[in-house]
């Protein structure tokens, strides 16, 4: 039988100057329903350890959200038997799972004029929302997935005050177009919805929501292997071709960023700019030779901005260049694509 392998978040803010990850143990994990259960078991095993009692808070679990009640058994299907376990937020952590959530809390403040305090009640569940926003990371003005989903529930519940919601949303500078990509499918539908209603509404300016368009071009397919990249470092970005992947025998590294920044482009260009410039110089820093995108909007943001994103970061990536997915394919195959001239980071590679 495998053993389940933990490593679980510890600070003390009373004790400890820096936090760390212990590493727990069990081969008996079948008899834990729920991720509470297994919570009990540590927190057993080491008085020390805390967490929330509240079975329906959210913990983060291999970076992803998940309430104390989730199925154990379920969870291991999904993300194997090597976890880590982690509050939803980190640098607010006051003892090991509990955070202080003031933070979060503090955007009702914004809405709170409209709502009632039962409402108040529905806005906390949504606290894992607002810390695995995206955008918190580079600027924490603004307001977090949670607002906005709560937002929505609010406007089912109060039809007559929709266009005094609406207005809270359309914000030009924390606002609802801020919001980064999820992969939470329910909320990417509702951030939509919302969007194209604020839109409509009158409340906020359409050329900020227009953006550059690029010529979509066919996609090429790999047909035979001159090159196989042996000895290299890629990385990828937005390239989910995972066949291709496995054909080459360099070392791969997947960068996750669910945006470029190319969608903030014209409501602050530096947040933008600084979105990029963190994918960038993760790959710059992690080895890797060169990085490809598989999207236009991508390419713009990394090699057409470059030099803008050097002036936000601070940083100096010239001997660094990105190539899109077709120009790989191309050079895998022994060929020389004639976009390669047009890079404002000159290829070295050929």
């Amino acid at each position: 039988m495998k053993k389940l392998e933990l490593r679980i978040f510890r600070f003390d803010k009373n004790k400890d100057y820096e936090d760390y990850y212990k590493p727990y143990v069990y081969d008996n994990y079948e008899n834990f329903k729920a991720l509470y259960d297994l919570l009990l078991q540590v927190q057993d095993d080491d008085i020390y350890f805390d967490f929330p009692k509240d079975e329906n808070a959210y913990i983060l679990v291999n970076s992803k959200p998940f309430p104390l009640c989730a199925n154990l058994e379920q969870i291991l299907q999904e993300e194997g038997f090597e976890l880590m376990i982690e509050p939803l937020s980190l640098k607010r952590a006051t003892k090991d799972l509990i955070f202080d959530k003031k933070d979060f809390l503090d955007e009702f403040k914004f809405v709170a004029s409209l709502v009632n305090d039962e409402d108040k009640k529905l806005y906390e569940k949504y606290d894992y929302l607002y810390y695995t926003s995206e955008i918190l990371k580079f600027n924490q003005d603004c307001f977090g997935d949670s607002l906005f989903y709560f937002i929505f529930k609010m406007i089912e519940k109060y039809p007559g005050k929709k266009l005094d919601f609406l207005q809270i949303l359309a914000d030009k500078n924390r606002g609802i177009f801020y919001h980064l990509p999820t992969k939470n499918k329910d909320l990417e539908q509702i951030i939509k919805k919302l969007k194209d209603e604020i839109s409509q509404a009158g409340l906020i300016d359409k050329n900020l929501i227009n953006f550059k368009e690029f010529k979509k071009e066919e996609k090429r397919k790999l047909t035979h292997i001159k090159h196989d990249f042996k000895g290299f470092n890629i990385g990828f970005y937005g390239y989910e071709n995972e066949e291709l992947k496995t054909k080459l025998k360099a070392k791969i590294m997947d960068f996750k960023n669910p945006s470029s920044g190319f969608e903030l482009l014209n409501f602050n260009v530096n947040l933008a700019y600084k979105i990029a410039a963190d994918i960038v110089l993760d790959a710059y820093d992690k080895g890797c030779d060169f990085l490809v995108v598989d999207e236009a909007k991508d390419f713009y943001m990394f090699d057409t901005c470059c030099k803008d994103l050097m002036k936000e970061s601070g940083r100096d990536f010239e001997d660094f260049y990105i190539l899109n997915s077709q120009e790989l394919i191309a050079l895998i195959e022994g060929e020389e694509s004639a976009s390669l001239k047009n890079h404002k980071l000159k290829v070295t590679l050929i």
